[in-house]
């Protein structure tokens, strides 16, 4: 197998590329929409909060609900990947993603998938054009 996989990404939008050949071009096979990444966190919280059993009406939440979103996001990609591995429709796998959620993908990816992973770039390139995105990476994938 000789398929590589190039995940582009931020807390909003994904998109999974195929190549397979080391010098071919991009070809988009999917892409992801976390539409809550976008969103204002003031437009995610109420007004007042709920409460939860056992809580009282001031309690703190340890993250911010943005960055639960976010990681949510993160987990639904990674659990694609592991699948895409485990299927073996891949061998190596690149991930250009924004640098806040490169951070929470690595924090995701299963130990094996992230064995795939032989380079990241730390740059936002969700909307640029395939050819855009592969002058970001090696000449050779």
């Amino acid at each position: 197998m000789t398929t590589t996989w190039v995940l582009v990404a931020d807390s909003s939008r994904a998109r999974l590329f195929s190549v397979e050949k080391a010098l071919a071009p991009l070809r988009e096979i999917e892409a992801f929409i976390n539409p809550e990444g976008r969103a204002r966190t003031q437009d995610l919280v109420s007004d007042r909060q709920g409460r939860s059993p056992g809580n009282g009406p001031n309690m703190d939440y340890d993250i911010a609900p943005k960055r639960q979103l976010a990681i949510q996001f993160a987990k639904e990609i990674s659990e694609h990947l592991k699948n895409g591995r485990i299927a073996g429709l891949f061998s190596k796998l690149y991930i250009a993603a924004a640098p806040s959620f490169l951070g929470l993908l690595r924090g995701e990816l299963d130990a094996r998938t992230a064995e795939l992973v032989v380079e990241t770039v730390s740059k936002d390139l969700t909307q640029l054009e395939p050819k855009e995105i592969r002058r970001h990476l090696p000449e050779r994938l």
